[in-house]
């Protein structure tokens, strides 16, 4: 790893590295020998470690902005930048520890070993963070985060000593310097893994800790040809909104985009839900989700390696590709809905709650955008009511739908979760971790607001997706036309309007996230005001919402 630094910050980073590891070395002395004046000998040397650390960190910042982002060696230096800040935290907590031994200086030797005991293997870590820095050896650097491990074990067992301490002595002061002490060597260990960390992703190329690092080596354990961990390159793809990380996995030296599978890691209940869901899709319409190659579990953690779909996902056909290519898409799309939709068909009375889903997710649109969150006024004698009092006048209205059928639905269907592969001519969903039986309309909402976000294109492109959204609102009502459904014009304005209101969290452009908002507000107006004897007379504005497309 050191190889992409100059020489001038490389023996910086060396010196750095050399004193950060012997100021632990003789704290450890310290307290096993019990001389305070050696401790204080850590003090005395904090403005070296200081300079060091600057200097490589500013020989790191600059070689950076002459590097590629995305090249290994940015990769590298950035490690290495991380690394001397952590060397330098490091120091600070044994500086820390020194202003707590001037209060442990004459306990028992034996209770101040516990604490030397503790840095061995701060010490440990270090020597195989050295090594794995030195060889960008990712498993030296998971050997070396297993060490904190063992350093939390001792660490509990320390407190549960001093814990059994306190009710004997009747001055707990020399006590509660030695948790204070045990609390920063505990600290360090934390440290030692944010340094393997740091080491483990710039070897792999992205942002990656230890237990990402070895679900990833569980997962592909299972791929195509027994690859190991290292025989593979991942390039980070997505961050989704609960913490799930996405990368794409490829051959080393595979050309861009290239992929074998997609690994995703996160909580585990989620990625089990979302296995369980997949599942299901297969087993309702076999092909058109993605296959789980592997689920790996650990504790509260699990990881997914999901087959990778060739294609191109429907917003990059509509945006960037011929329209003949969107064509045929859309007409793939419709086909591979409608045979779902009706396979799937039950007669099962149900309301999707789209004002319940709407209220739940307001805190989080007025976190974004302040000005949402209003209280109604009176403009000119003419009341306006406020947003939620139109949410609420909506719900009533809403809890007397009853639509007569359900279907299985993906729960998350915007452009960029559709897949088209103009090889195969076929449609995969992929991301259905929100899959369930429910009112068609709540993915048919979701479609047409994902193309109203697209919002800021060109003349030609607010053509196309117009042409789109008008072609599937077309589809979507034939279909409910044949199903009997009376009600599917006032559902369909509840589903868009929850849609136009709860994206613009996700939306920082203020133009767009008032417009939206407008939409939204218009369309629970135009359901408030209709007549709740009659709803199925209630016309969804389509034209007036999607106008200036």
């Amino acid at each position: 790893m050191t190889s992409a630094l100059s020489a001038p910050v490389r023996d910086n980073f060396r010196f750095l590295w050399i004193e950060a590891s012997a100021q632990v070395a003789e704290l450890r002395d310290a307290l096993e020998q019990g001389s305070l004046d050696l401790a204080r000998k850590v003090v005395d040397r904090s403005g070296y470690v200081d300079n060091l650390k600057m200097r490589v960190r500013d020989g790191c910042i600059s070689a950076i902005m002459q590097t590629p982002k995305s090249s290994p060696d940015a990769l590298m230096l950035r490690a290495v930048e991380s690394i001397a800040i952590d060397l330098g935290r490091l120091t600070r907590l044994c500086r820390d520890c020194v202003a707590q031994y001037e209060t442990l200086e004459h306990v028992q030797r034996r209770k101040r070993r516990r604490h030397a005991a503790l840095l061995a293997y701060v010490e440990q870590g270090l020597q195989l963070i050295e090594q794995a820095t030195d060889d960008a050896d990712t498993s030296t650097a998971v050997k070396a985060i297993k060490v904190k491990s063992k350093i939390d074990e001792e660490y509990k067992q320390l407190i549960r000593a001093c814990n059994a301490d306190l009710t004997k002595r009747k001055d707990p002061t020399v006590v509660i310097a030695s948790i204070f002490m045990a609390q920063r060597i505990e600290e360090m260990g934390t440290i030692i893994q944010d340094m393997g960390d740091a080491i483990i992703s710039a070897n792999m190329g992205q942002q990656l800790t230890a237990d990402r690092y070895r679900s990833l080596s569980a997962t592909v354990k299972r791929l195509r040809g027994n690859r190991k961990a290292g025989d593979i390159t991942i390039e980070p793809l997505a961050q989704t909104r609960s913490g799930s990380a996405i990368s794409g996995v490829a051959d080393v030296g595979a050309d861009d985009d290239s992929y074998i599978a997609v690994f995703k890691d996160g909580k585990r209940r989620k990625l089990k839900e979302e296995r369980q869901k997949v599942d299901r899709w297969n087993a309702i319409y076999p092909g058109l989700a993605p296959k789980i190659l592997s689920f790996h579990k650990k504790q509260d953690q699990a990881a997914l390696l999901i087959e990778h779909l060739p294609g191109l996902t429907f917003e990059k056909i509509l945006l960037q590709e011929d329209p003949a290519l969107l064509d045929e898409a859309l007409k793939e799309l419709k086909k591979t809905l409608r045979a779902v939709w009706r396979k799937t068909h039950a007669k099962k009375p149900v309301t999707a709650q789209y004002m319940t889903q709407l209220t739940k997710r307001m805190e989080a649109v007025c976190d974004i955008h302040a000005e949402f969150k209003d209280d109604g006024c009176t403009i000119a004698g003419h009341s306006v009511l406020s947003f939620d009092t139109l949410i609420k006048a909506c719900a009533a209205r809403e809890a007397k739908l009853k639509n007569p059928y359900t279907v299985h639905i993906h729960g998350d269907f915007n452009f960029d979760n559709i897949i088209y592969d103009a090889q195969t001519s076929s449609i995969r969903f992929i991301d259905l971790h929100r899959s369930t039986d429910m009112d068609f309309l709540q993915d048919v909402s979701v479609f047409m607001v994902s193309g109203y976000r697209l919002q800021a294109l060109d003349a030609e492109r607010r053509r196309r997706v117009h042409y789109v959204i008008a072609d599937f609102y077309e589809f979507a009502r034939r279909f409910a036309l044949k199903a009997g459904d009376d009600t599917f014009q006032l559902r369909l304005a509840l589903g868009l309007a929850r849609s136009f209101a709860t994206s613009t969290r996700f939306i920082l452009d203020q133009t767009l996230a008032r417009s939206m908002m407008a939409r939204a507000r218009f369309l629970l107006e135009r359901v408030a005001a209709s007549d709740p004897d009659k709803p199925q007379d209630f016309t969804a504005p389509i034209k007036d919402l999607f106008i200036d497309l």
